[in-house]
């Protein structure tokens, strides 16, 4: 990353006598090769982007890295390349793996490793407290919560023993029982099941299932059944009850709380208590309305591709394939043209400008134009403004005064300065001024 660094420098060191598409200049921000390299430094922070390997490089938080955009990412606690390596460090724990080899420690369990599928023990991940295995599939073991899971030739023979007890050998008959808590049992899964759960509450859950004839869970405060799955469901509750036929694609829901209907694919209404959502003719329209707390969000969704997104302070549309706009406040930004209506931070800082050929931004103030990967651009602040044509002519109002530039820099007038052959000379001196 620092050789790039040292390139741009010797190359483009002199911005006065940058000459476009090599290297030019927009919000604040060098641009090298037309799109296809930038870079911007703000806050005692480098940001650079070399667009040709989808790579961008962040000098804050000790380094931050990206490369084959999205498969590469790097910084020093996090990093990986889909789908062959990841290692990750989270305060004295650590895990990285690297295609069949991984390693780490767990500040409660120390060192763990392993080559997969010939052995390994692991500590503390996938949300076990342990887990282990030889020669997987032939054996396996996790342990959690005081129980410990025994898997021979996963997944048909499993033994449960701690604090839960059972067996499976699937899928003709399995059971598992926890006291007090939970316990469940299948034959010839999937078609009979039976669990209990949330023994230990006020609000225990009771289930049967003859897949797909009959389906049935019940608590003290609701109950549901589908008869035929997905011909027939039917739903009850305190204040809530609904049928549906073919999975809910067919349905009506009426509550104080919820409420809905459905008629796929022409039509479907749904409530739930502030929140709502509705669809006109499967995915051709989406409209979806929703509270966090007291902050407002909203979600209109057109053929797909075409979105509109409210949020607090912000604002976003999407019209493909032609533009984008989005808004926070004052400032905003509209693109042109939109083939990837996608939100994300890397894809529009990486992906977008390659294809983007109009660009109009405002950001605190300040109104930017720029036209054909910076063919034209026009910036303003206020009553002061710069407009430059390729490398051929810019010419700029600053301070009520006008100045102007021919070739970039060959020859040029502004109320300070006469620059000739690129060498600036103060107006009423016979010095020469060094290149800023």
């Amino acid at each position: 990353m620092y050789r790039i660094l040292f390139i741009l420098f010797v190359l483009f060191s002199c911005t006065s006598c940058a000459i476009w598409p090599l290297s030019w200049e927009f919000n604040n921000e060098q641009r090298f090769l037309g799109p296809l390299i930038s870079y911007q430094s703000e806050n005692d922070t480098d940001h650079l982007t070399f667009r040709p390997l989808l790579a961008t490089y962040d000098s804050n938080d000790g380094g931050v890295y990206n490369y084959l955009y999205p498969l590469g990412h790097a910084r020093k606690d996090h990093s990986y390349f889909i789908p062959l390596y990841r290692s990750k460090q989270f305060g004295d724990d650590s895990d990285t793996s690297l295609t069949l080899f991984f390693w780490g420690k767990s500040k409660k369990q120390g060192s763990y490793g392993g080559i997969f599928p010939f052995y390994g023990k692991l500590y503390d991940r996938f949300a076990k407290d342990e887990m282990g295995f030889v020669l997987w599939p032939l054996y396996s073991f996790t342990k959690s919560d005081d129980t410990t899971k025994t898997n021979i030739v996963w997944p048909i023979f499993s033994l449960y023993s701690g604090a839960e007890s059972g067996f499976k050998a699937f899928p003709l008959y399995g059971e598992r029982k926890l006291p007090g808590v939970r316990e469940s049992r299948f034959y010839l899964w999937p078609i009979f099941f039976s669990e209990q759960k949330n023994l230990d509450t006020d609000e225990p859950t009771d289930s049967f299932y003859a897949f797909p004839f009959y389906l049935r869970t019940k608590s003290k405060s609701t109950a549901s059944y589908n008869i035929m799955w997905p011909f027939f469901s039917y739903v009850e509750g305190k204040d809530t009850n609904g049928w549906g036929f073919f999975a809910n694609l067919i349905s009506v829901t009426k509550g104080e709380q919820k409420e809905g209907y459905s008629f796929f694919p022409f039509y479907s209404y749904e409530r739930k208590e502030r929140d709502t959502r509705f669809n006109i003719l499967g995915p051709l329209y989406h409209e979806s309305e929703w509270y966090v707390r007291d902050e407002r969000f909203f979600h209109r969704r057109v053929a797909v591709v075409n979105r509109y997104f409210e949020e607090k302070d912000k604002s976003f549309l999407n019209i493909w394939p032609f533009f984008e706009y989005s808004s926070e406040k004052e400032d905003y930004s509209f693109l042109f043209p939109s083939f990837l209506p996608f939100r994300i931070e890397n894809f529009d800082r990486i992906i977008k400008p390659l294809y983007t050929l109009y660009e109009k931004r405002k950001e605190g103030g300040k109104n930017m134009v720029s036209l054909l990967y910076g063919l034209y651009t026009r910036e303003e602040v206020g009553e002061n403004w710069k407009t430059r044509f390729a490398f051929l002519f810019e010419m700029k109002k600053n301070k009520g005064k006008i100045g102007f530039e021919i070739l970039s820099g060959l020859f040029g007038v502004d109320n300070e300065k006469v620059k000739l052959f690129f060498i600036p000379i103060k107006r009423g001196s016979t010095k020469f001024e060094p290149s800023s």
